[in-house]
């Protein structure tokens, strides 16, 4: 299930965002995101 503009045409992603975090906060946003990608999940919160 991808993604829809409209509920019609599939999103292109163009832009990329790159952070930097510490190992324990890799960790605690895994343990949130409750075993989905966690760019998805971060997409949707």
């Amino acid at each position: 299930m991808g993604d829809l503009l409209g509920g019609m045409i599939p999103m292109k992603r163009e832009k990329m965002l790159t952070i930097r975090v510490t190992d324990e906060e890799h960790a605690r946003l895994l343990e949130r995101c409750e075993g989905k990608r966690l760019a998805e999940w971060m997409r949707r919160v």
